[in-house]
């Protein structure tokens, strides 16, 4: 009785691991990387519920890189001119506001998109302003560039997921 039970629960279990998989599946089978797409989505049974949980996974993992914003100007070597500072500062502020501004408004998209700018934006869910104006004066913060590789890693999966919109 007892080995009939556990085994029952666990076809139980595997079967509900299998739906929930699949069906994060099924809004990731483009992404390039499926695991972190799949993560994102969770157990997300529509479209606008996969793409709602991806979002707000990516605000999430997006408010991290407010620290990497606010500590590029104290990453910079002593050398730098001002106005290369102040300029390279901004970019950075401006860049990492983007991303959230971005995701928030994809965010409202999901619910009403009548011209299908989400993936507009989705594409715009990017650090590289802020790496790229760093190496326009061939200089570079590590945690910017991770950051970067982050955001492109998320908004890829992002845009996987928004092309199963129906």
């Amino acid at each position: 009785m007892r080995t009939t039970l556990c085994l029952c629960v666990a076809v139980v279990a595997a079967a509900f691991a299998a739906s929930a998989s699949s069906a994060a599946g099924s809004f990731c089978d483009t992404a390039d990387d499926k695991v972190l797409c799949g993560q994102l989505v969770g157990r997300a049974g529509t479209w606008a519920e996969a793409m709602t949980n991806a979002l707000n996974g990516v605000q999430k993992q997006a408010e991290g890189g407010k620290s990497v914003a606010d500590t590029v100007a104290a990453k910079l070597p002593a050398g730098v001119l001002p106005q290369t500072k102040d300029a390279i500062v901004s970019t950075c502020q401006w860049a990492y506001e983007n991303v959230m501004d971005n995701v928030k408004e994809c965010i409202e998209f999901v619910k009403d998109d009548p011209t299908s700018a989400i993936k507009y934006h989705l594409s715009s869910v990017s650090y590289s302003d802020c790496t790229e104006g760093l190496s326009e004066f061939s200089l570079s913060v590590p945690e910017a560039t991770q950051f970067d590789a982050e955001m492109q890693k998320l908004s890829s999966a992002l845009l996987a997921v928004a092309e199963k919109k129906p």
